[in-house]
């Protein structure tokens, strides 16, 4: 413990120290020939020169842009004040010089781009440090920023006035070692994209290399500063090959629907038209003028209806939401309609989604399919009228037994008429009719033998009694595509005649 003398004696010598070290430092100003200048400078130097002041190898003062440098830290040694400036001023002393020593030392930044100086002035135990333009952020940060363009991986390249390349990146030496070239500086660049260029713009170019047919395409910007140009270029290959493909794609897309007799309408998911074939102006008889608008489902199908060549509206009123449940159906793969225009023809139209909620819509004229139905039904119609008119009872069972047709005197015979049946009338049914309405008689299962070809196919007749009493003549004839027509006749009386090939 110390007494009061002791303590009143280290306060006193604290307090002496402490007038010496102002009176110091006050002195120091005058000794460095800066009467006007002290550690606390001006805003306007604060800007461009950071100072320190140490004493025995310790900060003990700072202004803003020296406390940035050493960011903000308020107990900084000569020492660590070495390790961030010996990266740019690798004389800087590792220690502060002795207290003898009064002197100044100037250094340089070992970069020659960087301006910025340190003047040291040493004066007994105190040493002066001013820094002046950049600070050490500032210049790391750019020197960071120079490494980071060097290493891009895609070339950057600058140009002079006469477009002759004056610096390059790391990347862009790579890929003109890669085409063969030698030292490009000094030579025209290998990205020769001319006057197309704007600045600040992009533009796309390609490169060949002079002895394989290979192309290499990159997107090339460019900034312009005084008489000097700056290229930044990317790798657009992948863009291009995809491009490549996606147009290729679309070319065989549209040579295949240029054939197809089936119109088509592809609408995007804007409900705007997207693609169309020439069958769509043929069926639709739409301008391709009209169509190359890409015009929208509603102006489209409205195009359609005032070229009558869809169905009229019932209701003109309720025209919008009918094409709006129209696209809806479309959209679900609901939509198949066939329509009869005015014309005559007919169309079937049905709408199919797509990706991207892009919906499709076919046209396809059916008018010749519905004419050749029509004539066929009528032929149909026909024949029928004329078996009708036949005192014989006929029918005929196809190759699977199923009964294909019958005539009015069958019907009146058997009492029966397969067309009013339910579902598919076959032998079955036949002989479950016949075999009630008859006699006991193995002319039946001959037949059945007959129809289902476990039998010979030959034309063979017999009679069957049924149980009015009422005899009926029985003709099977083998027809074409493995059918088979059986004929009753009703006889006059019952005679018994056997069987006949």
């Amino acid at each position: 413990m110390l007494n009061a003398t002791a303590l009143q004696y280290f306060q006193t010598a604290a307090l002496s120290g402490a007038i010496a070290g102002v009176l110091l430092y006050i002195l120091s100003s005058v000794w460095t020939g800066s009467k006007k200048q002290s550690v606390r400078v001006s805003r306007n130097d604060e800007k461009t020169t950071a100072i320190f002041l140490f004493r025995a190898g310790v900060l003990v003062d700072a202004n803003r842009p020296a406390l940035k440098l050493c960011q903000g830290s308020g107990d900084l040694f000569w020492d660590s004040l070495h390790q961030i400036l010996s990266r740019r001023f690798p004389d800087f002393p590792a220690r502060q010089g002795s207290f003898e020593a009064q002197n100044m030392l100037v250094l340089e930044s070992y970069d020659d781009d960087d301006p910025a100086t340190i003047t040291i002035d040493q004066w007994g135990d105190t040493a002066r440090v001013s820094v002046e333009c950049n600070s050490y952020a500032q210049t790391q940060s750019e020197i960071i920023s120079k490494q980071v363009v060097l290493d891009a991986p895609y070339p950057i390249w600058k140009t002079d006035a006469e477009n002759r390349l004056v610096w390059h990146n790391l990347a862009y030496q790579i890929f003109s070692e890669k085409l063969g070239y030698g030292e490009p500086l000094g030579q025209k660049p290998i990205f020769d994209i001319g006057g197309l260029y704007r600045d600040k713009e992009t533009v796309r170019t390609g490169v060949s290399h002079p002895e394989k047919s290979e192309t290499f395409w990159f997107d090339v910007k460019t900034y312009t500063v005084n008489e000097e140009t700056v290229f930044y270029a990317t790798d657009a290959d992948a863009i291009v090959r995809a491009e490549i493909a996606q147009r290729n794609f679309v070319q065989t897309l549209t040579k295949t629907f240029a054939q197809l007799s089936i119109g088509l309408a592809i609408f995007d998911k804007d409900r705007q038209l997207a693609l169309f074939n020439p069958a769509l102006i043929d069926l639709t008889t739409l301008p391709a003028e009209f169509l190359s608008s890409r015009p929208s489902v509603l102006s489209f199908f409205d195009r359609m209806r005032d070229s009558r060549v869809m169905p009229e509206p019932k209701s003109y009123a309720s025209w919008r939401e009918q094409i709006a449940d129209l696209v809806i159906a479309a959209s679900d793969g609901r939509y198949a309609e066939t329509w009869t225009l005015p014309s005559g023809l007919t169309y079937r139209v049905s709408g199919r989604p797509h990706p991207d909620g892009a919906i499709a819509f076919l046209f396809e004229d059916i008018s010749a399919e519905i004419s050749l139905t029509r004539h066929f039904r009528a032929e149909i119609e026909l024949s029928q009228s004329v078996l009708d008119t036949l005192d014989s009872g006929l029918v005929l069972f196809s190759a699977s037994g199923k009964v294909a047709l019958c005539n009015q005197a069958y019907c009146e015979l058997w009492t029966s008429d397969p067309e009013e049946a339910l579902g598919d009338y076959g032998l079955r049914d036949a002989l479950l009719v016949w075999r009630a309405a008859s006699t006991e008689t193995e002319v039946w299962d001959r037949l059945k033998q007959t129809v289902s070809k476990d039998a010979e196919r030959l034309q063979w007749s017999d009679e069957v009694v049924l149980k009015s009493g009422q005899v009926v003549g029985v003709r099977v004839s083998p027809v074409l595509g493995g059918a088979i027509l059986v004929r009753f006749d009703e006889r006059p009386s019952f005679s018994k005649t056997g069987l006949s090939a």
